[in-house]
């Protein structure tokens, strides 16, 4: 594929990611952790369309962020072997259960830090802050989230449901918003090519 048809790809994975990443809120783990591990993988499949469309200019660490990114749902792996190995020591009731949902964390969390290359090698045609707005809330609510649940043991206060619900629909649009960008900035480099 050409560079710009990798990046349209590219956006087209994020909004698949974004839609297989809201699954997080129904609230039913049939749904929300296979939900969890196809949006690490579309984010991921994503990010290495990326890597490779913008590959030449956003240089070596940028391509590294991406890469992190891209080693999301095999850290979800990982997680979830480790929660099988370790049922029989460690209750999932003690908060580890928060391991289930690491996989877009890491995805996310690569494109986080790829958003701070582009903002400094301005990689993107426009809005090169995008992709660090893109990546960043789930992150946030993850870590706030399973720290306060990991040390109070899985007990969690509802009253902070609503600001969880609020950051994971903010990343879903924002992720929705970029994958939108990198389509139409494709589309316009392919009708000028």
């Amino acid at each position: 594929m050409s560079k710009p048809e990798l990046i349209k790809s590219s956006g087209w994975f994020f909004v698949a990611g974004a839609f297989a990443f809201i699954t997080i809120l129904t609230g039913s783990d049939p749904i929300a952790i296979p939900g969890s591990a196809v949006s690490a993988i579309l984010l991921a499949v994503g990010m290495s369309n990326l890597r490779k469309g913008y590959g030449e200019h956003i240089g070596r660490l940028g391509r590294n962020m991406l890469t992190l990114g891209m080693s999301g749902p095999v850290l979800w792996v990982v997680a979830i072997v480790f929660l099988a190995a370790t049922a029989n020591i460690i209750p999932m009731g003690q908060g580890l259960w928060v391991l289930i949902f690491v996989g877009p964390a890491i995805s996310l969390l690569g494109l986080t830090l790829f958003g701070l290359t582009a903002l400094v090698s301005k990689t993107m045609s426009r809005l090169n802050w995008l992709p660090l707005l893109a990546g960043i809330w789930y992150q946030l609510t993850y870590v706030l989230f399973s720290v306060y649940d990991i040390s109070h043991k899985g007990v969690f206060p509802d009253q902070y449901l609503p600001a969880i619900v609020l950051t994971v629909m903010i990343q879903f649009l924002t992720l929705c918003i970029l994958g939108s960008v990198l389509v139409d900035d494709s589309s316009k480099e392919m009708a000028t090519a």
